[in-house]
Protein backbone atom coordinates (compact mmCIF):
# COMPACT_ATOMS: atom_id res chain seq x y z
CA UNK A 1 0.00 0.00 0.00
CA UNK A 2 1.25 3.48 -0.79
CA UNK A 3 2.13 5.82 2.01
CA UNK A 4 0.36 9.15 2.35
CA UNK A 5 3.75 10.69 3.20
CA UNK A 6 4.91 13.13 0.52
CA UNK A 7 7.94 11.79 -1.33
CA UNK A 8 10.88 14.18 -1.41
CA UNK A 9 14.19 13.47 -3.10
CA UNK A 10 17.41 14.77 -1.56
CA UNK A 11 19.38 13.58 -4.60
CA UNK A 12 18.35 13.21 -8.22
CA UNK A 13 17.23 9.63 -9.00
CA UNK A 14 18.76 9.97 -12.48
CA UNK A 15 22.24 11.44 -11.85
CA UNK A 16 22.66 11.72 -8.03
CA UNK A 17 23.08 15.51 -7.98
CA UNK A 18 21.52 17.31 -4.99
CA UNK A 19 17.98 18.44 -5.83
CA UNK A 20 16.76 22.02 -5.39
CA UNK A 21 13.22 23.20 -4.62
CA UNK A 22 11.24 25.18 -7.18
CA UNK A 23 7.84 26.89 -7.04
CA UNK A 24 6.03 27.71 -10.26
CA UNK A 25 2.39 28.84 -10.44
CA UNK A 26 2.00 28.01 -6.73
CA UNK A 27 3.06 24.38 -7.33
CA UNK A 28 6.17 23.05 -5.65
CA UNK A 29 8.57 20.70 -7.37
CA UNK A 30 12.16 19.61 -7.10
CA UNK A 31 14.65 20.11 -9.92
CA UNK A 32 18.07 18.70 -10.61
CA UNK A 33 20.37 21.56 -11.60
CA UNK A 34 22.59 19.15 -13.57
CA UNK A 35 20.32 16.93 -15.71
CA UNK A 36 17.13 19.03 -15.36
CA UNK A 37 15.05 16.10 -14.04
CA UNK A 38 11.97 17.60 -12.40
CA UNK A 39 9.97 15.80 -9.76
CA UNK A 40 6.30 16.69 -9.24
CA UNK A 41 4.64 14.85 -6.41
CA UNK A 42 1.12 14.96 -7.84
CA UNK A 43 -0.42 11.94 -9.54
CA UNK A 44 -0.76 11.90 -13.29
CA UNK A 45 -3.23 9.60 -15.06
CA UNK A 46 -1.81 6.63 -16.93
CA UNK A 47 -3.51 3.82 -18.86
CA UNK A 48 -2.04 0.37 -19.48
CA UNK A 49 -3.35 -2.85 -20.98
CA UNK A 50 -2.90 -6.53 -20.33
CA UNK A 51 -2.78 -7.88 -23.87
CA UNK A 52 -3.42 -11.59 -23.57
CA UNK A 53 -3.32 -14.47 -26.03
CA UNK A 54 -3.81 -18.16 -25.21
CA UNK A 55 -3.41 -17.47 -21.48
CA UNK A 56 -0.13 -15.57 -21.94
CA UNK A 57 0.39 -11.84 -21.32
CA UNK A 58 2.47 -9.41 -23.34
CA UNK A 59 5.24 -7.58 -21.52
CA UNK A 60 7.69 -5.05 -22.96
CA UNK A 61 11.22 -4.46 -21.67
CA UNK A 62 12.02 -0.78 -21.05
CA UNK A 63 14.96 0.46 -23.13
CA UNK A 64 15.42 3.76 -21.25
CA UNK A 65 15.46 5.20 -17.76
CA UNK A 66 13.62 5.32 -15.55
CA UNK A 67 13.40 1.61 -14.77
CA UNK A 68 15.54 0.59 -17.76
CA UNK A 69 15.52 -3.19 -18.19
CA UNK A 70 12.29 -3.72 -16.24
CA UNK A 71 9.32 -5.37 -17.94
CA UNK A 72 5.96 -3.59 -18.18
CA UNK A 73 2.59 -3.62 -19.86
CA UNK A 74 1.98 -1.43 -22.91
CA UNK A 75 0.70 1.95 -21.76
CA UNK A 76 1.44 5.55 -21.01
CA UNK A 77 0.18 8.94 -19.96
CA UNK A 78 -3.38 10.00 -20.72
CA UNK A 79 -3.42 13.22 -22.72
CA UNK A 80 -5.63 16.21 -22.01
CA UNK A 81 -9.21 15.55 -23.16
CA UNK A 82 -8.54 11.87 -23.85
CA UNK A 83 -10.54 9.02 -22.31
CA UNK A 84 -8.49 6.30 -20.58
CA UNK A 85 -9.61 3.65 -23.12
CA UNK A 86 -8.60 5.95 -26.00
CA UNK A 87 -5.20 6.52 -24.38
CA UNK A 88 -4.48 2.83 -23.93
CA UNK A 89 -5.38 2.11 -27.57
CA UNK A 90 -3.10 4.96 -28.73
CA UNK A 91 -0.24 3.94 -26.44
CA UNK A 92 -0.46 0.26 -27.38
CA UNK A 93 -0.35 1.16 -31.09
CA UNK A 94 2.60 3.54 -30.55
CA UNK A 95 4.62 1.10 -28.46
CA UNK A 96 3.86 -2.21 -30.17
CA UNK A 97 2.09 -1.62 -33.49
CA UNK A 98 -0.79 -3.74 -32.17
CA UNK A 99 -4.40 -2.57 -32.24
CA UNK A 100 -6.00 -3.64 -28.96
CA UNK A 101 -9.62 -4.59 -28.46
CA UNK A 102 -10.20 -3.18 -24.97
CA UNK A 103 -12.56 -5.48 -23.07
CA UNK A 104 -12.73 -4.39 -19.43
CA UNK A 105 -11.00 -2.54 -16.61
CA UNK A 106 -8.87 -4.72 -14.35
CA UNK A 107 -8.37 -1.95 -11.79
CA UNK A 108 -6.84 1.40 -10.93
CA UNK A 109 -3.43 1.32 -9.22
CA UNK A 110 -1.55 3.97 -7.28
CA UNK A 111 1.94 3.91 -8.81
CA UNK A 112 4.25 5.09 -6.08
CA UNK A 113 7.44 3.41 -7.32
CA UNK A 114 8.27 5.56 -10.37
CA UNK A 115 11.08 8.10 -9.84
CA UNK A 116 9.21 10.63 -12.04
CA UNK A 117 6.41 10.88 -9.47
CA UNK A 118 3.03 9.49 -8.53
CA UNK A 119 0.66 8.06 -11.14
CA UNK A 120 -2.79 6.54 -11.17
CA UNK A 121 -2.65 3.63 -13.65
CA UNK A 122 -6.00 2.51 -15.07
CA UNK A 123 -5.32 -0.99 -16.33
CA UNK A 124 -7.47 -2.65 -18.96
CA UNK A 125 -7.41 -6.12 -20.49
CA UNK A 126 -8.05 -7.30 -24.01
CA UNK A 127 -6.73 -8.97 -27.09
CA UNK A 128 -4.89 -7.29 -29.94
CA UNK A 129 -4.48 -7.62 -33.69
CA UNK A 130 -1.47 -6.97 -35.87
CA UNK A 131 2.26 -7.59 -35.88
CA UNK A 132 4.53 -6.32 -33.16
CA UNK A 133 6.86 -3.49 -34.10
CA UNK A 134 8.45 -2.00 -30.99
CA UNK A 135 8.97 1.73 -30.51
CA UNK A 136 12.30 3.09 -29.27
CA UNK A 137 10.89 3.01 -25.71
CA UNK A 138 11.35 -0.78 -25.52
CA UNK A 139 14.06 -3.19 -26.64
CA UNK A 140 12.28 -6.55 -26.27
CA UNK A 141 8.88 -8.14 -25.86
CA UNK A 142 7.53 -11.53 -24.93
CA UNK A 143 4.24 -13.26 -24.22
CA UNK A 144 4.77 -14.76 -20.76
CA UNK A 145 2.90 -17.55 -19.02
CA UNK A 146 1.24 -15.93 -16.00
CA UNK A 147 3.03 -18.31 -13.63
CA UNK A 148 6.43 -17.63 -15.31
CA UNK A 149 6.64 -13.82 -15.24
CA UNK A 150 10.08 -12.16 -15.18
CA UNK A 151 11.49 -11.18 -11.80
CA UNK A 152 11.67 -7.43 -12.50
CA UNK A 153 8.33 -5.92 -13.50
CA UNK A 154 7.81 -2.14 -13.31
CA UNK A 155 5.08 -0.23 -11.55
CA UNK A 156 2.18 -2.33 -10.17
CA UNK A 157 1.88 -4.43 -13.32
CA UNK A 158 2.63 -7.75 -11.57
CA UNK A 159 -0.20 -7.01 -9.11
CA UNK A 160 -2.55 -6.11 -11.98
CA UNK A 161 -1.74 -9.32 -13.85
CA UNK A 162 -2.47 -11.26 -10.65
CA UNK A 163 -5.77 -9.43 -10.22
CA UNK A 164 -6.69 -10.12 -13.85
CA UNK A 165 -5.80 -13.79 -13.48
CA UNK A 166 -7.91 -14.16 -10.32
CA UNK A 167 -10.80 -12.21 -11.82
CA UNK A 168 -10.84 -9.50 -9.15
Amino acid sequence: MASSKKLIYKFCPMCSTEMVSKVSNDEASQVCPKCKFEFWNNPKPVASIIVHEAGKVLLLRRANEPLKGAWCLPGGFIQWGEEAAEAVIRECKEETGLVPDVCSVVGAYNIDNDPRGMHIDIIFEGKAKGSIVLSEEHDDYKFFEVNELPSVIAYKHREAIGDWRSGT
